[in-house]
């Protein structure tokens, strides 16, 4: 007979045992944390006083600003289901906090947008729902009436996502493809495929888009201005530590350095790949509209600076468009309306970029709301049989 308990002496008792040799490790990682930042402090101290005898940073002295200002962000996700594939995205734009009623949107009210269809399985699906949900993004940003407009991340993360979403023909995407990507410009904007550089366009040229990343891995001045320090944090960081209260880094076009160039900016492009009779045209117009912020061979014409709005708060990466960039005037007044929006510490962001993060995320309640619609239509047509079908492929 089998000694069960003797047995069952090798095998570990999860999650318990896990978690505790991951808290067991923690007191090593903080170390390690410490020494990240401990061992640059002088660095630090030196590669800012550079960057300041260079005339490179700004305190702001205005006391003008604004509430006109808005947040926009989106969210996508997919149920990839036993039979097909559940697609749901959304754009949403919300305002700041204000005591004035506040600038209108515009004459359609397009605050949000929302699309959601139903796929076969294919490797292109997720290329199509992101590059959609990016383009409803523009959308709401360009169609607002606001002096200020956020746009959260950077404004090469949309062009790389349509241009993904354009390039799909090497996950095969095939007609039910192109023709999800019709249904989706005809149900939203009453548009065809070759009006997507127009959408863009409108992003790219327009003075009032900013956008703010909460998260960026840039060293494009630490690489250029002040590498011989060899500080290993990124520039946000970097800046987060050294500026003072108020204090901004004087607007610089973006690619500053050969590394950021190289990885980003010199070939930023967007080129469809799908079999569409538009496709040369396409790329044509994107090659034209790109042009004026990409760096090869010349300055681009974004910009962008770093913002400390409180002493013991973090700072900004802000892309900005050049006119406002070599506007002091102007470009102060966007920013200090950015410090107006940010209730530090409990909210790291501007408060419109906060709250409308929370909206996007709640596309997941969206899909929850198809499905169990779907489950509950008297219209479908499933047989008991297949039911499954309109399952999850795995149980959640």
């Amino acid at each position: 007979m089998n000694d069960l308990s003797s047995t069952h002496e090798h095998y570990a008792h999860l999650p318990e045992e896990l978690m505790e040799k991951i808290l067991k490790a923690v007191p090593d990682t903080v170390e390690k944390m410490n020494k990240m930042f401990e061992i640059q402090e002088e660095p630090l101290k030196n590669a800012i006083d550079s960057i300041r005898q260079s005339n490179m940073t700004r305190k702001i002295t205005a006391t003008d600003f604004s509430t006109s200002l808005i947040a926009v962000d989106g969210g996508v996700v997919i149920d990839r289901m036993t039979g097909s594939d559940l697609l749901l995205a959304v754009a949403v734009g919300v305002e700041g906090l204000s005591t004035d009623p506040g600038t209108q949107w515009g004459a359609a009210k397009n605050q949000f947008y929302q699309w959601q269809t139903v796929l076969p399985h294919e490797e292109a699906t997720a290329r199509l729902a992101q590059g959609v949900m990016f383009l409803m993004e523009l959308s709401v940003l360009a169609q607002a009436n606001h002096e200020i407009r956020i746009m959260d991340g950077t404004h090469f993360t949309p062009i790389l996502k349509i241009n993904s979403m354009l390039s799909a023909k090497e996950d095969n995407a095939g007609p039910e493809y192109i023709k999800a990507l019709k249904d989706f410009l005809r149900e939203t904007y009453q548009k065809i495929i070759p009006d997507i550089p127009d959408i863009v366009r409108e992003t790219l040229q327009n003075h009032a888009i900013i956008a703010n990343a909460k998260y960026s891995s840039s060293r494009d001045i630490l690489d250029e201005y002040v590498h011989n320090y060899d500080i290993v944090v990124d520039d946000k960081t970097f800046f987060s530590l050294a500026l003072s209260e108020n204090e901004y880094l004087c607007p610089l076009s973006v690619g500053q350095s050969k590394n950021e160039r190289r990885k980003i900016w010199n070939d930023l492009h967007i080129k469809c790949n799908l079999d569409i009779p538009e496709r040369d045209d396409l790329n044509e117009s994107f090659e034209n509209i790109l042009y004026p912020i990409i760096t090869k061979g010349k300055k681009s014409e974004l910009y962008f600076t770093y913002y400390k709005p409180y002493t013991d708060g973090p700072a900004y990466r802000i892309e900005l468009k050049k006119e406002l960039a070599l506007d002091t005037k102007r470009l102060e007044r966007v920013l200090l309306s950015l410090r107006h929006q940010i209730v530090f510490p409990e909210i790291l962001e501007p408060y419109p970029q906060y709250l409308v993060d929370l909206m996007a995320k709640s596309v997941a309640s969206g899909l929850f709301a198809i499905q169990e619609g779907i489950k509950l239509s008297p219209l479908l047509k499933v047989d008991k049989g297949n039911f499954n079908l309109i399952f999850n492929y795995r149980t959640k």
